[in-house]
């Protein structure tokens, strides 16, 4: 099933895409975020990381219809032209949309939890559980650790 018709994309977006742009788009948005469209048929997917993907796919695909050489872009470190200079937001700008990267980035999978209190509250500690399912994503409440909490006892949450 791919994630955005030509309807989601008006819904979405207010605009129309091109059957090959939205074609590329779905293709685009699943390498960046990481899951397919297998991977819904299967029911592994949420109903709100899946309005994130259809988003996705969406602006995606309306972003490609006005850069058409996005398919055909070298991999550049800066652009200089004329005495203009160019430097990207991000290091994949020159490929994915803005809006997608903001649904892609808030899919649950792509999410990183920062947990911390006293001594160790400056250490960043990101969630690498089990991504796999975005339904085992959504089963689980989070909440605060109790005070005094060491570092270990930050591990073992449902789910591990």
């Amino acid at each position: 099933m791919a994630w955005a018709t030509d309807e989601d994309v008006y819904d979405v977006t207010g605009r129309e895409a091109s059957p090959e742009s939205l074609a590329a788009a779905h293709v685009i948005v699943e390498i960046f975020a990481g899951t397919t469209s297998i991977a819904t048929d299967d029911g592994l997917v949420s109903s709100r990381n899946l309005r994130r993907l259809t988003q996705a796919t969406a602006f995606q695909a309306v972003w490609l219809d006005t850069h058409p050489d996005a398919l055909d872009a070298m991999d550049v470190e800066g652009i200089s032209q004329d005495g203009l200079n160019a430097t990207y937001a991000n290091v994949n700008a020159h490929l994915l949309a803005p809006l997608a990267k903001r649904c892609i980035d808030r899919l649950s999978w792509k999410a990183q939890i920062r947990v911390g209190r006293g001594n160790w509250s400056r250490r960043h500690v990101s969630d690498r559980g089990n991504r796999d399912s975005a339904v085992r994503d959504d089963q689980y409440e989070w909440s605060p650790l109790p005070f005094g909490s060491t570092p270990s006892q930050a591990q073992s949450y449902p789910g591990h």
